[in-house]
């Protein structure tokens, strides 16, 4: 069952049952399993753009809202893995190896890349995209009160 068709209390229960799961388990681990949960979520063409991530919705809202393009499919991985302690995260706008815009999440210096295709986290390599930018993700970090 995709928790993502069921209410809000549901997906939230779901969002914290992921995080007290993961608490323990190694960086590795955790990027995939957050990115295998945030995979699952149905995509809409146009919900986030990256001019206004200062006013991006922090993770209930977004939970709430429950609407998720690439971008708000990034912001869901991103919130998860700083509250589960990661700090190297980053978000990027690439092209894959197709011409194809991506929004990928970087973790570990471009150790694992999420966001992509789903169950390819430790297959994916950065030098199979072409960076185009780069964003601030302290504003992101921000809207969940960490440092």
């Amino acid at each position: 069952m995709n928790i993502f068709t069921l209410d809000y209390q549901t997906r939230l229960r779901a969002w914290h049952d992921l995080r007290e799961k993961l608490k323990d388990y190694d960086i590795k681990q955790k990027c995939i399993e957050v990115d295998n949960f945030w995979q699952q979520c149905p995509q809409v063409a146009y919900y986030l753009h990256p001019i206004d991530i200062p006013q991006w919705p922090n993770p209930w809202e977004l939970l709430a809202d429950n609407n998720y393009c690439p971008y708000a499919r990034a912001l869901g991985m991103i919130y998860t893995l700083v509250l589960l302690g990661i700090k190297e995260v980053d978000l990027v706008d690439a092209k894959d190896d197709n011409s194809e815009d991506v929004a990928l999440v970087l973790v570990d210096n471009a150790k694992y890349v999420l966001n992509y295709w789903p169950n390819t986290v430790v297959n994916n390599c950065l030098q199979d995209f072409t960076i185009t930018k780069r964003y601030d993700v302290s504003p992101i970090i921000t809207r969940i009160g960490k440092p």
